[in-house]
């Protein structure tokens, strides 16, 4: 199955974010809260046979902004629903979705019945107003992030118990599943959906428990398939469902865990000879401001965070080790509207795909120049944060006619005893552990990262003096994006410790500024990198990288 990321972006300026497979009638596929698309891979992969997938991911979920004003009984979500259909040009679509995705697809087919081809159920029940009232007393969790990272633990017990209780934070026998606890990975992949949706990721969870009930499921009037699945947790919920009586144009579809989809599929035979499915409209975005898109690469898909307004060479921005886009955001800013501006996700890293089998700043440097083919940019400037720097270097190397200048904000000059420390020492595993004792290992490493250089060099002599040294926020990003990276992170550190800028410096062809913001304890790399090559421009640039652009102008503009 070939399946495709996109952005779709809306009148409003907010995007939608969907994955798209298959041929034939659209089918558009909605996830459980508070997860993401990702979720129904295994659903496309067997609705795909028939249908075109167009799996969203629900607005505030994944990476959909949260473009919905009338949240209550999910109607803003339906409607959002529609916004997809008119982006597409389609009439009428193939409606499914699970648990959450469920219920908003039963609110679109009441308020759309028109443009509803077929709707089907899967993971809907029953809920009494007794069973409501136990879920809205502890059942979400508060994730605002916190100084100490116990929110990162909250998320970890509520998503791990979700396959031992239902509801997950009960403890009595009978609310006891029958079944070991979820696989540790999928624990953790549960707890990064929860994390990037925020403390806010309870709303359509909640909204959606509201409404599955009876008395609003009985009023879909257009063909609906319900899927009672005899190994769901949900069985019990939807045979209480069915078993208060449903109208005619419902259809039970029997199954397994096994074969829910194939059933459900089997069952819609005679909605697969529709129209196929247009092609997805382009992304387009004709106001400065910065947006999401995905950008083919052999082996998969990088995400890019864009603005491609206004005049002169693009500025491409590389974040960290560990990192994403959204760390180099600050140093773009100023630019919007002024000179095109991008930042990828370095592979395996935020959310673009790993299609990298050695990590090292060479094969970054290839992906990332055939991301500028696939974009059409055949001359750029580069900007590196730290491991960002030698990147650039390479992509300068592989193909010296793109690359106009490069900036090195943090230089990775490391070599001897030093080197050796920060390879033995700097990035402990963070692999998931089955008591979620690795999520504060992630957290302590991005918060002390703030506070000492080498964070593990605890002493006086480690300290950075910086204000505002403990930025909550930043932190809880951080450690959202060490998470998805996993142990993976290691080899991006190592890649940077390793590289042999003595000997490359001075090979570069291309005019370059050294340089680091006031306060950063690296400083001293910068002075050893332009002694190798004194051909280099060095500089101290703000404290904030929102105020480099006046520093990196003058640089930009030398010949």
């Amino acid at each position: 199955m070939n399946i495709e990321r996109r952005f779709l972006s809306l009148p409003d300026g907010k995007q939608v974010h969907f994955r798209m497979a298959g041929r034939g009638p659209a089918m558009i596929l909605m996830h459980p809260s508070p997860i993401s698309s990702e979720a129904l891979l295994p659903a496309m992969s067997v609705f795909s046979k028939q249908f075109t997938c167009i799996a969203l991911d629900t607005p505030g979920y994944g990476l959909s902004d949260d473009s919905v004003t009338e949240k209550e009984d999910l109607w803003g979500y339906a409607d959002a629903v529609v916004h997809v259909l008119d982006a597409f040009k389609l009439e009428s679509a193939v409606i499914y979705g699970a648990a959450t995705g469920a219920q908003i697809g039963t609110q679109f087919a009441r308020r759309f019945p028109k443009r509803t081809r077929l709707l089907m159920l899967d993971g809907a029940g029953h809920f009494t107003d007794e069973e409501r009232d136990t879920f809205s007393n502890g059942y979400f969790v508060d994730l605002t992030p916190r100084r100490d990272g116990t929110h990162l633990l909250a998320a970890w017990d509520s998503s791990r118990h979700l396959s031992v209780f239902f509801p997950w934070m009960s403890s009595r026998l009978e609310d006891r599943i029958q079944s070991g606890p979820a696989p540790i990975n999928s624990v953790q992949d549960h707890v990064n959906d929860m994390l990037r949706a925020g403390p806010d990721y309870r709303i359509a969870y909640w909204e959606a428990m509201k409404v599955e009930k009876h008395s609003n499921t009985a009023q879909v009037e257009v063909p609906t398939l319900l899927s009672l699945n005899a190994g769901s947790m949900m069985r019990p919920h939807t045979e209480a469902l069915i078993a208060m009586g449903l109208p005619d144009n419902f259809t039970i579809v029997h199954s397994t865990p096994q074969t829910r989809y194939q059933a459900l599929l089997e069952a819609a035979a005679n909605y697969t000879n529709d129209p196929a499915c247009p092609p997805p409209p382009p992304q387009t975005n004709t106001e400065p401001t910065v947006q999401n898109a995905m950008v083919n690469v052999p082996g998969g898909q990088l995400r890019a965070r864009l603005c491609l307004e206004g005049e002169g060479l693009p500025l491409v921005a590389i974040h960290d080790p560990a990192g994403s886009s959204h760390l180099v955001e600050p140093i773009f800013n100023p630019y919007l509207g002024r000179r095109p501006v991008i930042a990828f996700d370095n592979p395996g890293n935020g959310e673009s795909d790993s299609v990298i089998d050695t990590l090292n700043s060479e094969t970054y440097a290839q992906v990332l120049n055939a991301a500028l083919d696939e974009l059409g940019f055949d001359a750029v400037d580069v900007l590196g944060r730290y491991s960002g720097g030698p990147v650039a270097m390479e992509m300068s190397f592989q193909r010296p006619e793109r690359v106009k200048h490069i900036v090195q904000a943090g230089v990775s000059f490391y070599e001897g005893e030093e080197q050796a420390s920060l390879i033995e020492n700097y990035t402990p595993s963070v692999a998931p552990r089955w008591d979620g004792s690795h999520l504060m290992t992630a957290w302590s490493i991005m918060r002390d990262q703030s506070l000492y250089w080498p964070w593990f060099n605890q002493t006086k002599d480690g300290i950075i003096w910086q204000d505002g040294a403990i930025d909550v926020a930043l932190t809880d990003l951080r450690t959202r994006e060490l998470l998805k990276c996993g142990d993976r992170y290691q080899d991006a550190y190592n890649a940077m410790w390793r590289y042999p800028m003595r000997e490359k410096l001075p090979r570069l062809t291309v005019p370059c500024l050294l340089c680091h913001p006031t306060w950063e304890p690296v400083g001293y790399t910068t002075a050893l990198a332009q002694a190798v090559d004194p051909r280099c421009k060095s500089a101290e640039l703000a404290p904030s990288m929102a105020d480099w652009h006046t520093d990196l102008d003058a640089f930009f503009d030398t010949p």
